[in-house]
């Protein structure tokens, strides 16, 4: 299927957007790129998502270097916890609200889903948790949750579904990372499907096949 791929900027974020150029769907899936990606370099995921779907990849707001961004600031010594993560979301939130709206992409109260990736995964548990009702399914990619995240009310989770997938040798962020992450989503009563490969810092083979079969079903 052929599609339509275009930029825009949505004041502070520039996003990519993939569009297929004769379908109506109404599916969208943001991906969003950790530390050091960029717009196009979640697009490896594109295979896991419905051809008939609408992408749209958000590039991070800190420049790092030549084509090189990130959402948070983890060189200094004092690592960004969730309140940190959490206005870093809100104001992406904001910004692919905005997004939709001049796209006459969908209506402000229908759901989409999230493909996050290391600190994108972050981005993308912290938003799911803070607006957990405007999100139908979310990948968490190599992942963790941000530290001191809130106590939330019982089963405040209970409608968001997540694959989680992490490789056992990852150095970068620990597989304890991923149990923990699974763990506190568990905690509020949220849906939650496992993949575990014997790899460092990517997505295997195994658990890419997984994940469209997650957004197959």
């Amino acid at each position: 299927m052929e599609d339509k791929i275009f930029d825009i900027y949505i004041n502070p974020y520039c996003f990519r957007i993939k569009k297929p150029m004769k379908s109506h769907s109404t599916h969208i899936y943001c991906l969003i790129h950790g530390w050091s990606g960029n717009e196009k370099s979640m697009s490896i995921f594109s295979s896991s998502i419905p051809d008939d779907s609408i992408i749209i990849f958000p590039r991070g707001p800190l420049q790092l270097g030549e084509n090189e961004y990130a959402w948070a600031d983890i060189r200094n010594i004092a690592k960004p916890m969730f309140d940190d993560y959490a206005k870093i979301s809100s104001g992406l939130f904001i910004s692919i609200q905005e997004l939709f709206q001049s796209l006459n992409l969908q209506t402000i109260n229908e759901k989409f889903n999230l493909i996050g990736f290391s600190q994108g995964a972050a981005i993308s548990t912290v938003l799911s948790i803070l607006h957990p009702d405007k999100f139908h399914k979310v990948a968490l990619l190599s992942g963790f949750l941000p530290s001191n995240p809130p106590t939330l009310k019982p089963k405040a989770l209970s409608s968001n579904n997540y694959y989680i997938a992490h490789g056992t040798q990852d150095t970068l962020v620990e597989f304890e990372k991923a149990i923990e992450v699974k763990n506190y989503l568990e905690e509020y009563n949220a849906t939650t499907k496992f993949c575990q490969e014997d790899l460092g810092h990517k997505i295997g083979a195994t658990c890419m096949k997984n994940l469209k079969l997650y957004f197959q079903t």
